[in-house]
């Protein structure tokens, strides 16, 4: 008897922008395939990039400021001298063939801790 079952169909990032989150300046990866390499020198944030979705799927489950927190607050989470915003954006699908979606978040540093 044959029970596989098909699985849903998985969002998929298919462009990543990031501002001024830890080694990441100013980061823009563009055409996102199911499988991308990400190569550079050490000291470039190519494990920034995959905290960036560990931040932002902590943000959605446990908070901001568990998250922020986790992470140092903005004196390890921002990239140093920078005085803006962190910024990430990302371009997505729900599933192949419906319209590119885009989600974009701030998340700055006031007085009372973290706000978006």
């Amino acid at each position: 008897m044959n029970r596989s079952r098909q699985l849903p169909p998985v969002p998929r990032v298919e462009e990543l922008k990031v501002r001024s989150c830890r080694a990441l300046k100013d980061l823009h990866l563009e055409e996102l395939t199911p499988l991308t390499a990400l190569l550079g020198p050490n000291g470039s944030g190519k494990p920034a990039v995959f905290d960036v979705f560990a931040f932002l799927s902590e943000c959605f489950t446990e908070g901001l400021r568990r998250a922020w927190g986790r992470r140092g607050r903005f004196k390890e989470l921002r990239t140093r001298g920078a005085g803006s915003p962190i910024v990430i954006e990302l371009k997505y699908r729900e599933q192949p063939g419906t319209p590119l979606l885009t989600n974009r978040l701030e998340v700055d540093e006031g007085r009372d801790g973290p706000f978006l």
